[in-house]
């Protein structure tokens, strides 16, 4: 599982280290040396190549006419992006990826289970700053109630 947070810096060219103990989970669980990024909130999600299967499975079983459905698989599906891990540990993100998550030269890699989230530095302070830990509370008043 992907867990912790980890500050890096990209290079000129889009190249982001990803963090040694998320390399092991994806080597360990996954031995896969490919990533999926696609849009998500203000942020980028990277998903192995065996999750972002899973997700897929269950869009393609959604009513595709629906326009939920629609704008829901042109953001999430329509932004997803192979991205392989480099002999030195690295992604290259695509400039519109990088442009739609502001990320410039500080990231912020955050751990979410079965993916990980990348942020730039200063939108995740200005996230973290201002809501996360009010939602953290209300969230666990209601997760509290599904036994976590």
């Amino acid at each position: 599982m992907f867990r912790g947070r980890y500050e890096h810096t990209m290079t000129d060219k889009g190249r982001i280290s990803v963090p040694s103990r998320f390399r092991e989970v994806l080597r360990d669980k996954y031995g896969e040396e490919t990533l999926i990024i696609t849009n998500f909130d203000k942020c980028l999600a990277a998903y192995p190549v065996k999750e972002w299967e899973e997700i897929e499975k269950k869009a393609a079983d959604l009513p595709q006419f629906k326009q939920e459905v629609i704008s829901f698989l042109r953001y999430l599906m329509g932004a997803a992006v192979d991205c392989p891990i480099d002999g030195q540990g690295r992604i290259l993100v695509p400039h519109p990826l990088r442009n739609h998550a502001q990320v410039k030269r500080e990231v912020v890699m955050i751990g979410m289970l079965t993916r990980f989230e990348i942020w730039s530095k200063e939108l995740w302070e200005e996230e973290e700053s201002k809501k996360a830990y009010e939602e953290f509370k209300r969230s666990r008043e209601i997760l509290a109630g599904q036994g976590l």
